[in-house]
């Protein structure tokens, strides 16, 4: 485990882990049912529209 959260340090590779393991059925079960994971990705699109927002208001 510790050799994912090692690699996952990289950004570029945390936004791949992000986006091709929840399209495994099992971790997409595991992480919505972690309090703190749901929280983050149910976030995740009001922090994509604010970035925007404050673009565009620049």
């Amino acid at each position: 485990m510790g050799l994912i959260h090692d690699r996952a340090a990289d950004a570029a590779v945390a936004a791949v882990v992000t986006t091709d393991y929840p399209r495994r059925p099992a971790a997409a079960s595991k992480a919505t049912a972690d309090d703190t994971a749901r929280q983050a990705i149910d976030e995740a699109p009001h922090d994509r529209f604010r970035q925007n927002a404050r673009f565009v208001h620049e």
